[in-house]
């Protein structure tokens, strides 16, 4: 049975559910204050804005030839850390230290850049779609669904498909594709998206507005955004309801709706976490290389040469060698 390769864009809705994780107050130049803490308190260094009639255009990721999974950090990025920039898109850049980065809509989607270890992670308004892109592999979830690659250093890529059905499988070299559902393990046939490109920023701009005539908009929320640092040293943003914080050591997580989206990043060890009320997913690179993801009771885990996905209380995958394995 052979497979298509398709991409795929359709969004559809699914409920809530409340996901807390409490976030620390902390102080302002040595006073305490809170994520409510008046704009006035903001120090003018902080924030700038560029001027409405450039016509510089700012570069986000470029796949290299060599490589689409490498990008690089362009020349003229947004200012120095801690700066807060309105682009000629319509959107908000945060630059921040240890070379990171947080893109806003004014809409509140998100796309967090970890230009030192090659990752991606974005959301859009909704929250009905995420995408995260790390060296390890790339996860695109619309709606219902899920996709995934898995990157293998041998080049017999995998790739998960989680459903409604149950949860999709193959990989680069396997003419035969596989679901694991409520029965069990058997062959099938499927569809697969193209997750080779940069599509965080068609997740990013989706249901968003943006465009040179929504600059404005983007200062006025700069305007009212909020600054403070905790006693540990850890830097705070609240820009459009938007929580964004960077430790000393330069991890960023970004939290919205009350912690029901989060996504967070690491410089120093190439960690990436993406948690909504739709999925769940991990990588990280070094001993610890992996890539999880979790939708309700779907998983798929990826160690660098193991490949297995569970659903229903079945598992199935490829073992080290690329040999099928049911569980």
């Amino acid at each position: 049975m052979s497979k298509i390769w398709r991409r795929e864009s359709f969004f559809s809705k699914l409920l809530d559910t409340p996901l807390s994780e409490p976030w620390t107050t902390g102080t302002f130049f040595g006073n305490p204050v809170s994520p409510l803490c008046n704009a006035a308190a903001l120090a003018a260094p902080i924030w700038r804005t560029t001027s409405r009639t450039s016509n510089k255009v700012y570069p986000y990721f470029n796949p290299t030839p060599e490589d689409t999974s490498a990008f690089q950090e362009m020349e003229g990025d947004l200012g120095l850390p801690g700066t807060a920039t309105a682009t000629a898109h319509g959107t908000i850049s945060l630059r921040l230290a240890h070379r990171m980065r947080v893109d806003l809509t004014i809409d509140r989607a998100v796309r967090l850049l970890n230009f030192k270890n090659n990752i991606v992670i974005a959301m859009n308004p909704t929250g009905s779609a995420c995408a995260l892109l790390h060296p390890n592999g790339r996860v695109h979830q619309y709606g219902s669904r899920v996709e995934i690659m898995a990157h293998d250093i041998r080049g017999n890529h995998k790739y998960a498909k989680m459903w409604y059905k149950g949860v999709s499988f193959t990989s680069e070299n396997c003419a035969l594709v596989y679901l694991v559902d409520s029965a069990g393990t058997r062959t099938t046939t499927d569809t697969f998206s193209d997750l080779i490109q940069d599509f965080s920023l068609g997740v990013f701009y989706s249901e968003s507005r943006h465009g040179q005539s929504f600059a404005i908009d983007a200062v006025n929320i700069i305007h009212g955004a909020q600054y403070w640092t905790t006693e540990e040293g850890v830097e705070n943003w609240l820009i459009n309801n938007v929580r964004i914080s960077q430790a000393p050591d330069g991890l960023v997580r970004v939290a919205r709706n009350s912690n029901k989206y989060h996504l967070r990043t690491s410089p120093t060890n190439g960690t990436a976490s993406m948690t909504t009320p739709f999925l769940h997913c991990t990588a990280s690179m070094g001993s610890t290389s992996h890539l999880f993801v979790r939708r309700g009771e779907r998983r798929m885990h990826f160690d660098g040469s193991s490949f297995i996905v569970r659903n229903a209380g079945h598992s199935a995958g490829f073992d080290e060698k690329t040999q099928l394995k049911v569980f």
